[in-house]
């Protein structure tokens, strides 16, 4: 039985289309993914089904829940229906989280806002909700605030604040875009056993169709505002018949030719690394707890190599990755870069910074919008003995872009003016531009759509024929670490519990940690797809 109808819905702001004759139709208990690249109208869609379009929005069209035309309900009708029958859950926990309260107290305001329940059954009913979703109050105290949590529990109760009234329909809105592989699959097993006990229909939004290949019922593809193809999930996966579809599946797949690397020659070597924090006094007179966030690392990187660091959240990535550009202490241990001890003193720590570089995961959090491109990019000059200044200087940062197939020309524009993809680009050309003899990729790519991910590691893949590039890639997305890496570090509870050649270690993993996070990792079937078209989107 039809639960949510969309009929011919077209979007306009300010006179731009965003949605364009948008028809879909989700069953109770079945789960729906719309996939499709940023732009796509995938969040608009979702904003339309809730009538949470921004000011100056018209729409025409049809969008029916059950028996109710949402587009014709007032404002107040609407606010009674959010959260009761139409449940949200966005894509950054962070923000949509209130950071003052607990997040018992936040799943129970959800509760009070759409029934009678007074504050202790509301709390009782909470403790429920978030024993559901994984977060019992033994282990998980309703008392405790957002902060304390980590990315993947918070998820954990922005699901529960959706399905606490156990919603008609749950829309999900890229809800595991950051998270590890093993922390995202619980996530997406959670919704979709949550729609199947609950009889709720899911629709699940997402750009990787990786992730929904073996969850949904049925997929539909966006592509500038419109469906472009729509089928069950298996007749869809091997009978394409739109290319756009066809893309999308090749670029989720994406393997990159990266050339050889040179012989080894140590570059960066790692000792017994060893970073511990002081945990606070659970009692007046007890001693405090201590917890080891790096715990004898030890690894070597060679000149001209490309080195995965792979684990879940929590596994210390952060930690050794802070420790490696100077940003943390470290208890024990020693940090070589061709024999050479860093971070010994101001002489030492800045002669490091000079010779190691790092792109960032947001890199519009990384940049400055108040500042040109070329200024910018030039930031790193700032280490240099003798930073070059005029012609020069204008040369450098048009060298900068062109290599990550940019122009000069962009170097007078800002950050804003720019798409996902080449900020990102933006932020590899300020890595580049003093040479650097190692970078150091944080999750780097992990928010970026599938088609624009596979230009990024494209690229890396021509950085290093051209500049014999050295770098550390950190990922919690194994195809891509797979992909783009020579050799692989896997981490957990701050050891280093494997390493080896990457092929090696994914085709003969040894570890049990290590097979169970590719056993998480998402999976597509076989390209076995048409070459035929249907309609253009």
């Amino acid at each position: 039985m039809t639960l949510l109808k969309i009929d011919h819905l077209s979007v306009a702001i300010h006179g731009r289309p965003v949605l364009r004759d948008l028809s879909l139709q989700v069953a109770a208990g079945e789960v729906l993914a719309l996939t499709g690249e940023s732009g796509s109208g995938k969040s608009m869609t979702a904003l339309a089904t809730m009538q949470l379009l921004p000011p100056g929005a018209v729409t025409q069209g049809r969008i029916h829940l059950g028996t109710k035309e949402l587009t014709r309900l007032s404002e107040s009708a609407l606010c009674a229906l959010r959260g009761r029958d139409i449940g949200m859950v966005f894509q950054e926990p962070m923000t949509a989280l209130n950071p003052v309260q607990t997040i018992g107290a936040q799943v129970a305001e959800t509760i009070r806002l759409h029934t009678k329940t007074n504050a202790t059954e509301a709390r009782a009913q909470a403790a429920e909700t978030l024993t559901r979703v994984g977060l019992p109050p033994d282990r998980f105290p309703p008392e405790r605030y957002p902060h304390e949590l980590s990315g993947g529990q918070r998820q954990r109760v922005v699901i529960a604040i959706a399905i606490a009234l156990k919603p008609r329909l749950l829309i999900a809105d890229e809800p595991t875009t950051a998270l590890d592989v093993t922390t995202q699959a619980k996530i997406l097993d959670l919704l979709v056993a949550l729609a199947r006990e609950d009889n709720m229909a899911l629709i699940l939004i997402t750009h990787d169709l990786a992730v929904v290949a073996q969850l949904a019922d049925h997929i539909a593809v966006m592509r500038r505002g419109k469906v472009v193809e729509s089928a069950p999930t298996g007749q869809l996966l091997h009978r394409m018949q739109h290319p756009y579809t066809r893309m999308l599946f090749e670029a989720s797949a994406h393997q990159v030719d990266l050339p050889r690397p040179p012989a080894p020659k140590p570059l960066l070597e790692a000792r017994n690394l060893r970073r511990a924090y002081r945990l606070p006094r659970r009692r007046l007179f007890e001693k405090p707890g201590v917890f080891e966030a790096v715990r004898d690392v030890s690894f070597t990187l060679a000149r001209g190599e490309r080195l995965g660091l792979v684990g879940e959240s929590g596994c210390g990535k952060s930690t050794l990755t802070r420790a490696l550009l100077g940003l943390e202490p470290l208890q024990g241990g020693q940090i070589t870069l061709e024999g050479a001890p860093l971070f010994q003193d101001a002489a030492s720590s800045r002669l490091a910074r000079r010779r190691m570089q790092v792109v960032f995961q947001d890199p519009f959090g990384s940049f400055n919008p108040r500042h040109t491109v070329g200024r910018l990019i030039a930031e790193p000059f700032h280490l240099l003995r003798t930073p070059p200044t005029g012609a020069k200087r204008d040369q450098a940062i048009a060298k900068a872009l062109i290599d990550v197939d940019l122009t000069p020309a962009d170097a007078q524009r800002y950050i804003h003016e720019f798409s996902g993809g080449q900020r990102q680009r933006i932020a590899i050309a300020r890595a580049l531009i003093i040479e650097p003899e190692l970078i150091i990729f944080d999750e780097a790519v992990s928010a970026l759509d599938v088609s624009v991910r596979a230009q990024i590691l494209d690229l890396l893949a021509e950085l290093c024929r051209r500049h014999t590039l050295t770098y550390l890639f950190i990922s919690h997305d194994l195809t891509v670490v797979r992909s783009v890496t020579d050799r692989v570090l896997v981490m957990q509870a701050g050891r280093i519990v494997e390493e080896g050649a990457t092929e090696e270690v994914f085709t003969n993993p040894q570890h049990s940690y290590t097979r169970t996070l590719l056993a998480a990792a998402p999976r597509l079937p076989a390209l076995t797809a048409t070459k035929g078209m249907s309609h253009e989107g």
